[in-house]
């Protein structure tokens, strides 16, 4: 089975860590990034096939940056779930051409199912 690589950025390390974990054990490959700066010098290597990515982050804007993904001609079609506790989904699908969004709490298996809908 090949698998599919997820890019996570997310700056609290409990998250990151329990979504780690959890899409390994999905059989995904994932690379987790704290801060926007770490994600940009990992997108600078290689390209996922689904970026996951929270709206709030130390050094940035999540939503900043997925619409700096969905203007790269590079990138424009990789899927795009942003995450947050802080902002209705309405709001930030549009405002950032996001694929799709999720409020934080979320359910894992409601993530899970999310991001296997982006990637069929």
């Amino acid at each position: 089975m090949n698998k599919s690589d997820i890019y996570i950025l997310e700056d609290n390390e409990d998250i990151g860590y329990v979504l780690t974990y959890f899409l390994q054990d999905e059989g995904y490959n994932v690379s987790l990034f704290p801060t926007v700066a770490d994600f940009n010098t990992g997108c600078e290597k290689s390209h996922p096939d689904l970026f996951l990515i929270d709206v709030m982050l130390p050094d940035g804007n999540g939503i900043n940056v997925c619409t700096c993904i969905k203007t790269d001609i590079r990138t424009e079609e990789i899927p795009v779930i942003l995450m947050s506790a802080h902002a209705p989904a309405e709001v930030m699908s549009k405002e950032s051409c996001a694929n799709a969004f999720l409020n934080k709490p979320f359910d894992l298996q409601v993530l899970l199912g999310t991001i296997k809908e982006h990637l069929s």
